[in-house]
C-alpha cells in the first residue's frame, strides 16, 4: 500500500519511513505540508501520515485541504503528534483526521494502528467496487427498461450478489435508517456483538449495540451522515452478553435509485485490544514521571523537584508579591551515627525523618530530600515567624520520635522571601547559613539569619 508521509523533522521522518517500509508499505516522504500537498495533487494517497506542527502548511490544515478534494477513494488521514488534550483531539477529528499517533513514534502502536487503517481501506475499497457494480448494473437495468420490462431474475442476482458481498466482509458492518432500526446486520457484526441478524433486525441501534451515554453523540453524527458526510469515531459499544467494546466507527450514507440517502451503512473495528494497550502505556508513563521527581530511598521529592518548586514559588513571589519561607533540616552526627551502626541503620533514620516530616508539616507544604541528610520544607505563604513556629514543632517531633539506636535530632535553618532577592538560591543560601548558625549553637535546635543577610543586602 502506498503511504504519504509529512514531517519537517529529518531524523523524525527517516525514522518513521523505515518504520513503514519495515511494514511492507510503499512510502513517498515529503519535508513539510506544502510539498506533501503537492505530491497528493499529483497522485492521491489512501494513507496519510502528517506531523501536527510544521510552518506554512500544518497538520490539520493540510487533512482540510485533502478532505476538499473529491477523491474517487477515501484517504486515511492519521496525526502524528505529541498532544494529548481530549479537545484538541475532537478538533482534529472534526477537520477530518482519523486516528492519532504519539510521539516518540512507538512501533508497536504504529503498527497496531496501521492495521486498522488497512481494514477499513480495504471494506472501503470493497464497498466502493461494490457501489460500482451495482452503479452499473443500475445502468445496465436502465437501457433495458427503455426496451423490455425490467428483469426480475436479474435484480435478484445483483441484490445476492451485493449481500454475497457484505456478509463476507471481515468487518462488523449493519445498515439502519434515521431512526436507527436495523435492516442488515452481517456476520462478522454477530460475532462482535454476539446477537444473530435475526435477533436485530428491525430492532434499534440505540436498544442494542449503542449504550446509554453514547446515544448523543450518536444522533448527532446519523444527522451528519444523512446530509451527506461520512464520519469516523471512536466509541464504546455494548455487547449482547453485557460486555463493551472499544470499536473504531464509521458511518456512509446508503442512496437510493434518485441520489436520496434513505439510510446508513455503519462499519466498527474492534480496538480494545490497542485501548487497553494505551492505557497501560499511559499509566506507565505517569509512573516513569513521578520516579524522575521522587527520592527513592525517602519517598520524598527530589533535589531536582524542589529546585522546580523553589523556582515556581520564587517566580510567583516576585510577579504578585506572595511570600514563602524555606527550612532546611540537617540530622545531627549523621556520619558518626552512620559510623556507629552502620548505612543500613543511616538509611531508616532518614527514612523515620521524613515520615515526621510529611506527618507533621503543615498542608500544602512542599517536604524534599535537599541531598545527603539534609531535608528541607518549603512552606508557601509562611512568613519568618510562621516558619520558625513550624521549625520548631517539628524539632520537638523528631527529638521525641524513637529509633531502635540512640536519639535522632535535628538542626533547623530557617528563612523567607525577600524582594530583594534575585535567585531562589537566595533563599536557600540564607536557610543554609541559618542552618550552620543552629549548628554552632550547639545542634538540635532553630535559627533563622535575617539581620546579617539584610544588611549585606
Amino acid at each position: 500500500m502506498r503511504v504519504l508521509i509529512a514531517e519537517d523533522d529529518n531524523v523524525s521522518r527517516l525514522i518513521l519511513r523505515r518504520a513503514l517500509e519495515d511494514l511492507n508499505f510503499s512510502v513517498v516522504a515529503a519535508r513539510d505540508g506544502e510539498e506533501a500537498w503537492h505530491l497528493y495533487q499529483q497522485q492521491p494517497f489512501p494513507l496519510v501520515i502528517s506531523d501536527w506542527m510544521m510552518p506554512d502548511v500544518d497538520g490539520l490544515e493540510l487533512c482540510r485541504r485533502i478532505r476538499a478534494q473529491q477523491n474517487e477513494g477515501y484517504t486515511y488521514f492519521i496525526l502524528l503528534t505529541a498532544r494529548d488534550s481530549r479537545e484538541d483531539r475532537l478538533h482534529a477529528m472534526e477537520v477530518g483526521a482519523d486516528d492519532f499517533l504519539s510521539k516518540p513514534l512507538d512501533r508497536a502502536d504504529l503498527a497496531s494502528r496501521l492495521s486498522v487503517a488497512r481494514r477499513i481501506l480495504e471494506m472501503e475499497h470493497r464497498l466502493r467496487e461494490a457501489n460500482t457494480e451495482l452503479a452499473r448494473q443500475k445502468e445496465e437495468l436502465e437501457l433495458k427498461t427503455q426496451a423490455l420490462e425490467m428483469s426480475q431474475e436479474m435484480i435478484q442476482q445483483a441484490n445476492l450478489r451485493f449481500r454475497e458481498l457484505f456478509d463476507n466482509v471481515p468487518v462488523a458492518c449493519y445498515t439502519f435508517d434515521v431512526e436507527g432500526n436495523i435492516y442488515e446486520w452481517n456476520r462478522a457484526a454477530a460475532m462482535l456483538y454476539g446477537w444473530k441478524e435475526h435477533e436485530v433486525l428491525m430492532d434499534s441501534i440505540f436498544n442494542t449495540i449503542i449504550p446509554p451515554r453514547e446515544l448523543e453523540q450518536i444522533r448527532q453524527l446519523i444527522e451528519r451522515v444523512m446530509q451527506g458526510e461520512g464520519c469516523v469515531i471512536e466509541s464504546i459499544d455494548r455487547c449482547r452478553n453485557g460486555a463493551t467494546r472499544h470499536v473504531l466507527r464509521s458511518l456512509f450514507p446508503l442512496h437510493d435509485a434518485s441520489g436520496q440517502i434513505v439510510a446508513i451503512i455503519g462499519a466498527s473495528v474492534d480496538i480494545t485490544q490497542r485501548v487497553q494497550y494505551e492505557q497501560e502505556l499511559r499509566a506507565l508513563n505517569e509512573r516513569l514521571e513521578s520516579l524522575a521527581f521522587t527520592d527513592a530511598l525517602t519517598g520524598l521529592l527530589n533535589h531536582r523537584a524542589l529546585q522546580d518548586k523553589l523556582a515556581e514559588h520564587f517566580a510567583r513571589a516576585k510577579q504578585n508579591g506572595e511570600t514563602f519561607a524555606f527550612i532546611l533540616l540537617d540530622i545531627d552526627r549523621f556520619k558518626h551515627f552512620n559510623d556507629t551502626f552502620g548505612h543500613q541503620a543511616g538509611d531508616e533514620v532518614l527514612r523515620t525523618v521524613a515520615q515526621v516530616l510529611q506527618r507533621y508539616s503543615p498542608p500544602h507544604s512542599i517536604v524534599a530530600r535537599y541531598g545527603g541528610e539534609e531535608l528541607s520544607v518549603l512552606l508557601p505563604g509562611y512568613s519568618l515567624d510562621e516558619a520558625i513556629g513550624v521549625a520548631e514543632s517539628l524539632r520537638q517531633a523528631i527529638a521525641s520520635t524513637p529509633t531502635p539506636y540512640q536519639q535522632v535530632t535535628a538542626s533547623f535553618g530557617v528563612a523567607e522571601y525577600m524582594p530583594y532577592m534575585h535567585t531562589p538560591s537566595e533563599v536557600v543560601e540564607v536557610a543554609d547559613a541559618a542552618l550552620y548558625e543552629a549548628k554552632r549553637a550547639g545542634r538540635n535546635c532553630v535559627r533563622p539569619l535575617l539581620q546579617e543577610w539584610e544588611q549585606a543586602a
